[in-house]
């Protein structure tokens, strides 16, 4: 058999050995890699940090990839504009999103009568961002000229129905706000109600909107122990980014 002088590897060489060599296979050449490090060891250069299991590994790069203001040294006025500059973008995110979820009262809304040029019902597939799973949505599509309105998350029946009622050249009255419909009606037959609308209208505009408040979700997980320590100081300490021996 072929001698392997260990003594010429290097200390990472000779660990990546260890963990694949087959030890039933060639029990001597195991003995020798296992004599060599030993010997390594004992002289004191062998100094590779050892192998951790996955789940360590895992768990100790997210500590010490985790970044922590400890604020030991630092003056009250700067912990308290951290904590302000914190809420100040939390206010600002709900400032953005919170308003598509506010719906019109009908009172509020301005009543168009309009001639319609044209009308479709049209299929619209949505992701829900969860699941993952395809969803299927019927929009009302009218056009007068120069708008286009539209009524949004409609069933398939009904929507159907209503492209099948309304035709080129009739007349309908359209109560909307930023061109969606939240009440339709032809003379006095009532095809869209309010009551009917508002929650569909509502679904329309905070689609996509769920991202935001994980983000703030994610944003108060990493910003908690940061936080805390501005209140009391080196309660949480950062931990050394290095390799420990």
């Amino acid at each position: 058999m072929k001698q392997i002088d260990y003594r010429q590897y290097r200390d990472d060489e000779l660990l990546d050995v260890e963990r694949n060599i087959n030890k039933q296979a060639f029990p001597e050449r195991y003995k020798q890699l296992c004599d060599e490090i030993s010997r390594r060891k004992k002289l004191g250069c062998f100094n590779l940090k050892p192998q951790l299991k996955e789940n360590e590994f895992d768990r100790d790069y997210w500590r010490r990839s985790e970044i922590i203001f400890e604020f030991s040294t630092i003056p009250i006025v700067w912990r308290m504009t951290f904590v302000g500059a914190y809420l100040l973008v939390n206010v600002a995110l709900l400032a953005w999103v919170m308003p598509h979820y506010w719906v019109s009262s009908l009172d509020n809304l301005h009543r168009y009568n309009i001639t319609v040029d044209q009308i479709e019902c049209r299929r619209d597939a949505v992701e829900n961002q969860q699941t993952g799973e395809i969803s299927d949505f019927y929009d009302i599509i009218i056009s007068a000229y120069p708008n286009t309105f539209v009524a949004p998350n409609l069933h398939r029946p009904k929507c159907k129905q209503i492209a099948a009622t309304l035709t080129s050249g009739m007349r309908v009255s359209i109560w909307q706000q930023d061109e969606l419909i939240y009440q339709l009606q032809m003379n006095r037959q009532m095809l869209l109600s309010y009551d009917y609308m508002a929650p569909k209208v509502r679904n329309f505009r905070t689609r996509g909107q769920l991202v935001y408040f994980f983000i703030l979700f994610g944003l108060g997980i990493l910003s908690f122990k940061s936080l805390y320590n501005a209140f009391i100081p080196g309660t949480f300490k950062q931990q050394y980014r290095g390799y420990v021996d």
